[in-house]
């Protein structure tokens, strides 16, 4: 099967961005022929060139549902280029990672004909005109999670075009880590023995919680030999990313808090930790770092919003807490100081709770299901 996809940006300190080019890795292996096109590039690219049949940059990708006739002809000319380039492949399906990209996919489709399937990573939906126009025109709908898709529906979408298939990962790419790999990773990070260090991945943006992260840590009121805080990445959306970032550090108390930047390798400092945080204070459309945590064996301290309650359920209900609970998330780390004696199962139940429900195969299969389902409707209309 030919499929033309998108990625708005390459780089792999995005979950959404992770989640593609494993995606793409499976469908490849599967032996799918897939075609990206991508509008800014990143650390990904090389890998995504190696697995896909052609890689194009273009410098528009996004169409912003404008209001307006002019801005609407304006933007329709500026994505062109993606038309052209997706037309040209000749796809079997159009398989979009973006909503906003949709709407060039269903201008190609209209010079080589295949149906669209759009795939909802996130919650931004645009106005009751252009829902009505994407649930009419587009064949099939997944949602990264039963959270997302209801966000959707409410605006409009029509329900039986709609799946629900939870993003994956490859658990080989977030190894399992027991008491060995713990103890090399702290060494490679200058971390002692014996300290208590919990771990945040992600962006350092507010929406991601982490002033909330920095307060329960104060109100744990920690020695620097008893407990060590790592902070795994860089402010993305901030105007002013330094400034940000020199207020998150007045914030941290001293001694116990490292900012470690944002980095490719983030199984090293999931190893060295004994716990990971995702304190998110927006609704989270799947949360992505709940899971590579899990799949490496550590349990998971994270906010009950968007989709994350969808990962941590049944037994890892009890490590959810309310949005902004500074108080409530103190508490929750306090608790897991020291699990592993009081619970050595645990790790071992966070990394298949992953291997059973959040693979990139069950990912793909849902994918490829869904492709069958908009390819089923295209033959029947």
């Amino acid at each position: 099967m030919v499929i033309v996809t998108n990625l708005h940006r390459a780089q792999s300190d995005g979950g959404v961005e992770r989640s593609v080019f494993q995606a793409t890795r499976e469908l490849v292996g599967r032996g799918h022929r897939v075609n990206l096109i991508y509008a800014q590039g990143g650390d990904l690219l090389p890998g995504f060139r190696q697995m896909c049949d052609s890689v194009h940059h273009v410098r528009y990708t996004d169409y912003s549902f404008p209001e307006s006739r002019g801005r609407a002809l304006m933007e329709h000319v500026r994505l062109l280029p993606a038309v052209a380039l997706a037309a040209k492949c000749r796809p079997d399906v159009y398989y979009m990672n973006r909503t906003f990209a949709a709407e060039w996919a269903l201008q190609a489709a209209k010079l080589s004909p295949a149906p669209v399937v759009c795939h909802w990573r996130g919650t931004q939906t645009p106005g009751p005109r252009y829902v009505a126009s994407l649930s009419a025109k587009v064949s099939r709908f997944v949602a990264n999670s039963a959270f997302t898709r209801d966000v959707w529906l409410a605006a409009g979408i029509d329900p039986d075009k709609a799946d629900v298939v939870h993003a994956g990962l490859d658990p080989a790419d977030y190894p399992e880590g027991g008491a060995a790999e713990r103890e090399a990773a702290r060494r490679q990070l200058g971390i002692p023995e014996g300290v208590f260090v919990a771990v945040f991945v992600g962006r350092l943006d507010s929406e991601k919680g982490v002033e909330v992260l920095l307060e329960a840590w104060r109100q744990l009121a920690v020695a620097p030999d008893e407990a060590q805080l790592l902070l795994v990445g860089s402010p993305v959306l901030h105007a002013d990313g330094r400034a940000y970032l020199d207020q998150l550090k007045a914030l941290a108390p001293a001694g116990t808090v490292r900012f470690l930047g944002a980095r490719a390798d983030v199984v090293t400092p999931l190893h060295a930790a004994d716990v990971a945080v995702v304190p998110s204070t927006w609704d989270e459309p799947f949360g992505r770092t709940v899971i590579e945590a899990l799949a490496t064996g550590r349990p998971v301290v994270a906010s009950r919003v968007g989709g994350i309650p969808e990962m941590l359920s049944g037994p890892f209900e009890r490590f959810l807490f309310e949005r902004g609970d500074s108080a409530g998330l103190a508490t929750l780390l306090s608790g897991l100081r020291g699990w592993q004696g009081r619970e050595p199962d645990l790790g071992a139940q966070c990394a298949a709770h992953v291997r059973d429900h959040f693979s990139v195969g069950h990912m793909v299969d849902g994918m490829e299901a869904a492709i069958g389902r908009a390819l089923g409707a295209g033959a029947r209309s």
